[in-house]
C-alpha cells in the first residue's frame, strides 16, 4: 500500500481532498432550507439565526488558526476523520433535539470541525498547485452546497420531514470518517515529504497593509457567499410567496450555479490571468445583486440567483490560490490563516446582520444589505491590487 507510485499517490490525495470539501458543503446547504423549519421546531424568530451563525464561527475560528498547531498533533488524515464524526454528531444533535440551547452548542461543534479542514487544506493546495486546482478543489464544496437543498426538497416533497435529512448527511459524514480512517497513511505520507519551512513572523504578517485589506475583502465575500445561500430561500416563501418546493430548487440552482462556475473557472483560468477572472466575477456578483434587489418579476430574480452563484465560483479560491505571490511566501500561510478567519466572520456576521434589520424593517432589506456589500466589495478590490504591487 506504501509502494504506490508518487503521481497515484498525489491523485490520491487530491481526490481525498475533493470529497473533504464535499463534506464541508453539506451541512452548509442545508441550513438555508432547513432554518424556517428549524426556528418553529425551537420556537424562536427567524432573525436568531444569527446566533447558530456566531457560535458555528466561533468553533471555526478557534480551530482554523490554530490549525498549525493541531497539525503538529495529529496527520491531516486523522484530522479529517475526527472532523467528520464531530459534524456528524452535530448535525444529529440539530435533528433530534428539542432544546434550542442544544442547537447551539451542535453548531459551535460544527464549526470547529470544519474550521481546521479548511485553513490547513487551503494552505496545503495552495503552495502546491495552480489556481485552476484551488478552483476544482473548491467546486466540490458547491457540489455538497448543491446536493444539501437538493436532499431535503426531495424529502420534503415526498412528505418526510426536514430532519431526514440532516440524519442523511450526518450518516454520509460518518461513512467519509471511515474512510478517512483507512487512508490515513497515505496523508502521513504526503505531509512527510513537504519540507516544511519557518514562516515569518505573525505580528510581522500583520504589520502589511495588503492582510487588512485581503481581510475585509474575504470578510465581505463570505458574507455575500452564504448570507446567499442562508436567505434565500426565507426570503422568496416569507416575503415573495413563492412555495417551499420551487424555492428550494431555486436555493439549489443558487449553489448549482456556483459548483458549475468553479468547474468552468478551473479551464477559464487556463486561458486568462486570475486578475480578470476576479473582475468579471466581481462586476457579476453586483449585476446579480440588484437583480434581486429589484424584485422585477420571478425571471429577473432567478436570473440574479444565477448570475450571482456563477459570478462568485472565482472569488474565493482564486483570492486564495494568489496569496503567496502577493504577500511573499514567506507570509503564505498566516495570510491564508488569517484570511479564512475573516471569511468565516463574514459568513457569520454579515448575514446575521442582515437578519437583525429585517427584524425592523422586513425580510427585504437583506437584499439591499447584500447590494451594497457588493459594491464595496469590488472597490476594495481595486485598491488590494495596487497595495499587493507595492508591499
Amino acid at each position: 500500500m506504501n509502494k504506490l507510485p508518487k503521481e497515484s499517490k498525489s491523485f490520491f490525495v487530491i481526490l481525498v481532498m475533493y470529497l473533504a470539501f464535499i463534506s464541508l458543503g453539506l451541512p452548509d446547504g442545508l441550513l438555508g432550507i432547513a432554518w424556517p423549519f428549524m426556528s418553529s421546531k425551537f420556537d424562536v424568530p427567524l432573525d436568531t439565526l444569527g446566533i447558530l451563525l456566531v457560535c458555528f464561527t466561533t468553533g471555526y475560528l478557534l480551530t482554523s488558526s490554530t490549525n498549525g498547531q493541531i497539525l503538529k498533533l495529529l496527520s491531516l488524515g486523522r484530522l479529517l476523520m475526527l472532523s467528520c464524526l464531530l459534524t456528524a454528531f452535530s448535525l444529529l444533535t440539530y435533528a433530534l433535539t428539542d432544546y434550542w440551547h442544544f442547537a447551539i452548542i451542535a453548531s459551535f461543534f460544527l464549526g470547529s470541525g470544519g474550521g481546521a479542514i479548511d485553513s490547513s487544506i487551503n494552505t496545503f493546495v495552495a503552495s502546491r498547485f495552480n489556481a485552476s486546482t484551488v478552483n476544482w478543489l473548491h467546486a466540490f464544496y458547491g457540489v455538497g452546497a448543491t446536493a444539501g437543498p437538493l436532499l431535503v426538497t426531495f424529502l420534503l416533497a415526498h412528505h418526510y420531514q426536514w430532519y431526514h435529512g440532516y440524519i442523511s448527511v450526518a450518516i454520509i459524514q460518518i461513512s467519509l470518517s471511515v474512510l478517512f480512517l483507512f487512508t490515513q497513511k497515505y496523508w502521513q505520507v504526503a505531509l512527510q515529504e513537504e519540507e516544511h519551512h519557518s514562516g515569518a513572523e505573525y505580528l510581522q504578517t500583520l504589520k502589511l497593509p495588503i492582510i487588512w485589506i485581503n481581510m475585509v475583502i474575504f470578510f465581505l465575500y463570505t458574507g455575500l457567499e452564504q448570507g446567499f445561500g442562508q436567505w434565500v430561500f426565507t426570503i422568496l416563501t416569507k416575503s415573495r410567496g413563492i412555495a417551499a418546493e420551487e424555492a428550494g430548487l431555486w436555493t439549489s440552482t443558487y449553489w448549482g450555479s456556483l459548483t458549475i462556475g468553479r468547474i468552468f473557472s478551473g479551464i477559464v483560468l487556463t486561458k486568462i490571468t486570475v486578475h480578470k477572472s476576479i473582475k468579471a466575477a466581481l462586476m457579476g456578483i453586483v449585476g446579480g445583486a440588484f437583480l434581486i434587489t429589484l424584485d422585477i418579476n420571478n425571471f429577473s430574480t432567478l436570473l440574479g440567483i444565477i448570475i450571482i452563484g456563477l459570478s462568485n465560483a472565482p472569488v474565493f479560491p482564486s483570492l486564495i490560490s494568489v496569496t503567496p505571490e502577493r504577500v511573499g511566501k514567506e507570509h503564505a500561510a498566516t495570510a491564508i490563516g488569517v484570511q479564512i478567519s475573516a471569511a468565516m466572520l463574514g459568513g457569520s456576521l454579515l448575514p446575521g446582520f442582515a437578519g437583525l434589520l429585517s427584524g425592523e424593517f422586513g425580510l427585504e432589506v437583506i437584499t439591499k444589505v447584500f447590494a451594497i456589500a457588493a459594491v464595496v466589495l469590488i472597490v476594495l478590490y481595486f485598491v488590494s491590487t495596487g497595495k499587493a504591487r507595492n508591499k
